[in-house]
């Protein structure tokens, strides 16, 4: 398979999976019973695909102790809001990670360094400001809650947010322009962005972001073709 047809697919998969999540987000908004249906639905393909990733129960001990003291010390919702937190930094950690590894397959690395990938952690700690700042919240039925921070932390992390994605944007422009873009490494780019902006900083319904993280993450474990190539391939 030449290169191109890898970059296509590639591109194929991180649209096709930020659709899968907008798509989720919204039923989750309108109709909620449907979006879990779709979650389960999106589950079941990685299980059919054999794509269930490892759980690293030493990483998960940290954070679930760091829940357990949170809800002895301010209740369920202190609780609640320390495992968000951590899931919007987790997922924000792989998608940086997996940007990464990308622009390293599309032999980038000027793409691959922390300063490169700064920008990226912008629009989740945004996100995650915004909900500390309209805190408490409900997610899933559950209160939520986090430090309410004041209005100068959203509103700076948004201008920095603004500009270093900008910037990120001026310079897959000019390789655009050159010819010299990685069109893959972008493209999930653009999409993390997108995600994270509308899950989580535009204020919209909480529960219905969570909702399309959870669907995005279980896109790109089951990309389309997967699991009919896992089917096809059962005797």
């Amino acid at each position: 398979m030449g290169s191109g047809a890898v970059r296509r697919i590639v591109i194929g998969r991180s649209a096709s999976a930020v659709l899968i999540a907008l798509a989720a987000g919204a039923l989750a908004y309108v109709f909620p019973v449907a979006s879990i249906l779709l979650l389960g639905v999106l589950a079941a393909r990685v299980i059919v695909a054999g794509a269930i990733p490892r759980i690293d129960w030493f990483k998960l001990a940290g954070p679930a102790l760091a829940c357990v003291i949170v809800a002895a010390f301010t209740g369920l919702a202190g609780a609640v809001g320390v495992a968000f937190a951590w899931r919007v930094i987790s997922d924000a950690n792989w998608s940086v990670g997996e940007a990464r590894r990308l622009a390293v397959a599309a032999g980038r690395p000027d793409q691959c360094t922390r300063t490169a990938l700064a920008h990226a952690w912008t629009t989740p700690a945004y996100g995650l400001a915004v909900v500390a700042y309209t805190s408490p919240h409900v997610i899933a039925g559950l209160p939520l809650d986090l430090p309410h921070v004041p209005l100068l932390v959203p509103l700076a992390l948004g201008v920095l947010a603004i500009a270093l994605v900008f910037d990120w944007m001026l310079r897959r422009a000019a390789d655009w322009r050159l010819g010299e873009i990685a069109p893959a490494p972008a493209a999930h780019l653009a999409s993390h962005h997108v995600l994270f902006v509308l899950a989580f900083g535009a204020m919209l319904d909480l529960s219905a972001g969570l909702v399309a993280l959870i669907a995005w993450r279980l896109a790109h474990a089951a990309p389309l073709g997967r699991t009919q190539a896992s089917l096809t391939a059962v005797p």
